[in-house]
């Protein structure tokens, strides 16, 4: 038995050993050879895929091998390959995480780099700017921005009377106004979900984040990367965590186990979640639209992310992979409409604003919402924040605590996470 366990170990080691071993740095016909991370599942994928392999095809002097990682350990591969000296050339990471990896010295400043490839901070939108910026330095450039926007089946919304003569849905954007487009739906469409959302998770997080800022709330933390102080306005908090939890029970149902698939059978009237649920309904031929959650408060603010492009730090790389790399970071931030596809905004003004991306369906609809996304605060803690932040809200929903409770425990879960 321990001859087998030894022989066991020793064979997961050389399986290790290959896993991380490094590619060539060059092809067989003399290219640039760059490994790039990505994390996407579903029908991203697809769509970035088609981007390498374009730009693969657009020239002869770089290659690019296309890696999925798995999302659940994603970040652990990625910090544990950098620091080995084993990470890859180019990778996918979300603007909330880039702080830690640039905290941990995991990243290249990319401002001179950029400069050798022409490209220009300043052509995108400008809180995305921001959020890719840390302590005074650009480490990572976006590629989209992935707001919280509302599904809604036109089928059953038409049939409960609730589209206007263009198809869409006919909400007064007032917080009253907006609960009550879906009691109406209800109403007329007493066996569906009014809206398909779980109870607790990262889109009731979403949907109170996009509340809090539109009421105005400050941000969760100061401008610190490595010492914040909790800015959270507590009372407004409370009020966006009881506005979120008043639609519970009566439009949606407690501790519904799957909204994706609830809504994409025709039970639900509605979703919110992410824009990248635009490519998956599209695909399924589901009767929908997709409109930008609505400014229901005094603030027009929304909740969202962007997948962005890092350059981890490599102890080998020359001027010439790194010019390398940078052309490849360059030319997937310019394939914005072609990663639209998959529902994302593009990065770019210019993109957002060109005749072909307003013609695509429904992502010129809620684009206008890109430049008004309250991104997460430039911090270390972010991860662990976000964390915190959705477990009591959980509670909150669930009815296990008031909002003042739940928003106090958030508080003091926070002085324990940055302490």
């Amino acid at each position: 038995m321990v001859k087998k366990a030894m022989l066991f170990l020793l064979c997961l080691f050389l399986i290790t050993l290959a896993a991380c071993s490094k590619t060539s740095q060059t092809t067989s016909d003399g290219r640039i050879n760059l490994d790039y991370w990505v994390l996407f599942g579903g029908g991203d994928l697809g769509y970035m895929q088609d981007i390498v392999s374009e730009f693969n095809e657009s020239q002869d002097e770089i290659y690019v091998n296309i890696i999925l990682q798995d999302f659940d350990d994603y970040y652990t591969k990625l910090v544990t390959s950098v620091a080995a000296n084993r990470g890859p050339d180019v990778a996918v990471s979300h603007a909330a995480t880039v702080p830690e990896l640039v905290n941990q010295g995991l990243t290249t400043p990319l401002n001179d780099l950029a400069g050798h490839v022409d490209m220009d901070f300043n052509d995108f939108y400008d809180n995305l700017k921001d959020a890719m910026e840390v302590e005074g330095e650009y480490h990572a450039v976006p590629i989209d921005s992935h707001p919280f926007i509302l599904y809604v089946n036109t089928d059953l919304a038409e049939e409960a009377d609730l589209l206007d003569e263009n198809g869409q849905p006919i909400i007064e954007e007032t917080p009253e106004g907006f609960k009550d487009f879906f009691m109406k739906a209800r109403q007329a469409l007493p066996d569906k979900t009014g809206i398909a959302i779980t109870t607790g998770g990262l889109d009731v997080y979403r949907w109170w984040w996009t509340t809090y800022f539109q009421m105005g709330g400050t941000p969760i933390f100061s401008d610190d990367l490595t010492d914040p102080e909790i800015t959270l306005d507590q009372d407004i908090a409370v009020e966006a965590a009881e506005y979120v939890h008043s639609f519970f029970g009566d439009i949606i149902p407690m501790h519904l186990s799957d909204p994706y698939e609830t809504f994409q059978s025709g039970n639900a009237f509605s979703l919110m979640t992410g824009v990248w649920g635009t490519g998956i309904w599209e695909n399924a031929d589901l009767p929908f639209t997709a409109v930008p959650y609505p400014q229901l408060f005094d603030v027009e603010a929304a909740q969202g992310g962007s997948h962005t492009l890092i350059m981890p730090i490599k102890e080998e790389s020359t001027d010439a992979r790194q010019q390398a790399k940078m052309e490849f970071i360059k030319y997937v931030s310019d394939s914005g409409l072609k990663w639209a596809e998959a529902g994302h905004i593009p990065s770019k003004p210019e993109i957002v604003e060109s005749e072909p991306f307003q013609e695509l369906p429904y992502r010129s609809d809620y684009s206008s919402i890109s430049p008004y996304i309250v991104f997460t605060d430039s911090t270390i803690y972010q991860s662990a924040a976000e964390t915190d932040m959705t477990r009591s809200l959980d509670e909150i929903m669930a009815g296990r605590l008031t909002a003042e409770e739940g928003i106090k425990k958030m508080v003091h879960d926070l002085e324990v996470t940055i302490r």
